[in-house]
C-alpha cells in the first residue's frame, strides 16, 4: 500500500489479505474526520490446470532418442510430471511447476508415457507414444513391463 501525495490510496498486486474497509482518516488541530469507507474487495483467480503444450508421439529408430517436452498451466500454476504405467519417472521431491521435459535415450521397445499436471485444483493427464521402427508386434505386457523395471534398476541402481 502507498499512500499518493494527492491523498489516494495506491494498492500494487493485491491479495486476498488485503482486502477488507478502508477509510481515510484526516486529523488537525480543528479535530478528525472520516470519509466514507471504502470497502475492496479481492478476487483470487483459479483456473484448474490444462495442457497448453501436450507432448507428441515420435518414431524412432531403435537406440535412438527423444525430448518428450509437457506444459501446463493454471492457477495455481500445476506440479508436472511423467509415468510409464504405474512407474514415476519423476521424482517427487524435484517436480517441476509448468514444464516438465522427460528425455528417453537408447530407445529399444515402443512404449506410452503419461505426462500429469496436478495443482489444488484438479489433475490432468495425457499420453504420448513412442515407436521403435521396425519392432516386432504382439509382445505382453509383463514383457514389457519386465524389461522396463529391467532397465530402470540399471539406470536407478
Amino acid at each position: 500500500m502507498c499512500p499518493l501525495p494527492s491523498g489516494a490510496l495506491q494498492i500494487e498486486n493485491s491479495e486476498e489479505s488485503d482486502q477488507g474497509k478502508y477509510e481515510c482518516v484526516a486529523v488537525n488541530s480543528a479535530g478528525t474526520r472520516y470519509s466514507a469507507p471504502a470497502n475492496l474487495y479481492v478476487r483470487v483467480r483459479r483456473v484448474p490446470p490444462r495442457f497448453s503444450i501436450p507432448p507428441n508421439n515420435h518414431e524412432v529408430m531403435p537406440g535412438g532418442s527423444v525430448n518428450l517436452t509437457c506444459v501446463a498451466v493454471g492457477a495455481p500454476m500445476p506440479y508436472v510430471k511423467w509415468m510409464m504405467g504405474v512407474v514415476e519417472l519423476t521424482k517427487e521431491e524435484e517436480m517441476p511447476i509448468g514444464r516438465n521435459v522427460l528425455e528417453v535415450t537408447n530407445i529399444r521397445q515402443s512404449a506410452n508415457y503419461t505426462c500429469v499436471a496436478i495443482s489444488s485444483l484438479g489433475m490432468i493427464e495425457t499420453t504420448a507414444q513412442i515407436t521403435v521402427k521396425g519392432e516386432r508386434a504382439g509382445r505382453s505386457v509383463r514383457e514389457w513391463v519386465w524389461e522396463f523395471e529391467c532397465l530402470f534398476c540399471l539406470v536407478f541402481g
